[in-house]
């Protein structure tokens, strides 16, 4: 563990933990809104507000919600995420990163006040309204958080910076389910008013905090305010780097971009689908797809309904001390990806997780979907390791590599893109996974696992022929061997002198003219202002 705490206490910086915390807390009402509502679903009053359809209670009929309720509420919620992925490159790419988390916090804060407003009508539809514009705020901050940290992290210690917003979404999953075992049983208006007042929080803390946050470097160079971008950067790494190093990291990334200018033949969308452009996007859209699809929108939308119909008890209960086990065990993503790799961890994490869903899908075939005793212990196992096991490899590994991957031109359309294939997948399950597990439907209940874990087979399979390991690189360096065309399984021994030299042979003139540059000129005129003061 000494690699990892002498880089992390030597890389780390307070303005890069604020800037890692802060950032990452849209990423709260990401985990926050899917786990109160995945909540909410299961209790008695709000079913009998809300819910348009009717179930028989001792010879009674009573209003509760049916599979109709349950598809539409979930799945126009990942809608909403998908719509916010879209809009996010525009603002993060002309206003800057900044302006991206400004402008989620007040989208959310707006979506939070409509939800707080179908209590006057009980609207189950103004619900939703206000569910679907919430979640565009969860949009913005997938497609931009990551690209943010990325950006503002150090090489060595990215994978740990970017665990932030894995930190943060699962503490809004543990929050969402405290709340949710507190109120779920009242039989008033709070079992819905008390988790969306709490959602009103951290979209405020973001509007106070981040106006100090600092801007990225690599979006300022990219906008040519190189001035701005030392300023910055020296925010970032703190008073150790020499000006020199600094220096150099800005005009490695100001030639990484003017390269990419040169040779990129249209900078625009159609850029993300061609030529090694085209690998990295299909790599970062299948990370994100593969985590939807190996079952986590069914474990935070649908698990408390479906240990409901499996028998469990005391469901909230278990939800509780599951989420508190994720949330602590996320904590190991400040180590493992930036010591043990993306890819034996992507590899492991889809072993443990595809194991767990056919353990789950055996059992319920065998009980008839009505796991007891032993079996029922088995099943809660499998259930708490698969959370447990995703959660450090597969909950945070894709948000990082898709941030990381792409090249730094299309960076926040990268990230867009893969967000976006990747919500589409959870909506495709969120619309589909009632009627298929629903007894007057498909029927599957527990045995809907086999699907999941049909698509962690799938996820190995693509960890290993095409996920590369990019811990301790550059994101430059990354760019070299996208461009040479080198193998996934060969990107951590590649060596990168050769490039280096060749990369430094076409831009011979970089080094006179970073020092007759406005980096030289800024360094002056911060000392004067110092010796004058």
């Amino acid at each position: 563990m000494g690699f990892k705490r002498t880089a992390l206490y030597q890389d780390m910086t307070p303005v890069l933990l604020f800037a890692s915390v802060f950032s990452s807390m849209g990423a709260f009402t990401f985990g926050y809104d899917n786990n109160w509502w995945g909540g909410v679903m299961g209790s008695r009053h709000f079913n009998l507000t809300f819910g348009s359809g009717t179930k028989l209670e001792n010879g009674v009929r009573i209003k509760w919600m049916n599979a109709n309720d349950q598809s539409a509420g979930t799945a126009l919620g990942t809608a909403g995420i998908m719509i916010g992925c879209m809009i996010a490159p525009f603002i993060n790419e002309r206003y800057g990163r900044k302006a991206s988390f400004m402008s989620l916090a007040v989208i959310a804060i707006v979506g939070s006040v409509i939800m707080a407003c179908s209590t006057i009508k009980s609207s189950f539809w103004m619900l939703v309204a206000g569910k679907i514009i919430v979640n565009s705020s969860v949009g913005i901050a997938s497609a931009v958080t990551g690209v943010y940290q990325s950006e503002c992290a150090p090489h060595r210690i990215r994978g740990a910076l970017t665990n932030a917003y894995t930190v943060f979404n699962n503490t809004g999953t543990l929050l969402a389910n405290i709340v949710m075992f507190g109120v779920h049983a009242k039989m008033n208006s709070s079992v819905w008013l008390v988790p969306i007042g709490l959602q009103f929080l951290f979209p405020i803390i973001i509007l106070i905090v981040t106006p100090f946050l600092p801007e990225s470097p690599r979006w300022l160079v990219g906008k040519g305010r190189i001035e701005d971008a030392f300023f910055q950067l020296r925010r970032l790494r703190g008073r150790k780097p020499t000006d020199d190093e600094l220096h150099d990291q800005l005009q490695e990334v100001k030639d990484s971009l003017e390269h990419e200018r040169a040779n990129q033949s249209r900078l625009g969308w159609l850029q993300l689908f061609r030529g090694q452009d085209l690998r990295r996007t299909l790599v970062a859209c299948g990370m994100l797809c593969l985590q939807q699809g190996q079952g986590i929108s069914f474990t935070n939308n649908y698990l408390n309904i479906t240990m409901l119909n499996l028998g469990f008890t005391n469901t909230y209960e278990l939800l509780v001390a599951l989420y508190t086990g994720k949330l602590v065990i996320t904590f190991l993503g400040f180590y493992l990806p930036d010591r043990v790799g993306r890819r034996p961890m992507a590899l492991v994490g889809a072993c443990f997780m595809g194991s767990c869903m056919f353990i789950m899908a055996a059992v319920a075939t065998a009980t008839n979907n009505k796991p007891t005793g032993s079996l029922g212990s088995l099943t809660l196992a499998a259930i708490f390791i698969w959370v447990l096991t995703y959660s450090p490899t597969w909950g945070a590994l894709p948000w990082t590599i898709a941030a990381e991957i792409s090249s730094q031109q299309l960076r926040a359309k990268t990230l867009a893109v893969a967000a976006w294939s990747g919500y589409a997948v959870g909506l495709i399950n969120n619309l589909v996974v009632p009627y298929i597990q629903g007894a007057q439907y498909g029927n599957l209940q527990g045995q809907i696992t086999y699907i999941f874990g049909g698509f962690s087979v799938a996820a190995i399979i693509f960890a290993y022929f095409f996920i590369p390991e990019l811990k301790g690189r550059t994101l430059e360096e990354l760019d070299m061997l996208y461009e040479a065309n080198v193998s996934a399984r060969k990107f951590a021994s590649y060596d990168l002198t050769a490039l280096k030299a060749e990369r430094a042979a076409q831009n011979p003139h970089g080094h006179e003219e970073k020092e007759g540059s406005v980096y030289h000129e800024e360094v002056g005129n911060r000392r004067h202002e110092a010796s004058l003061g």
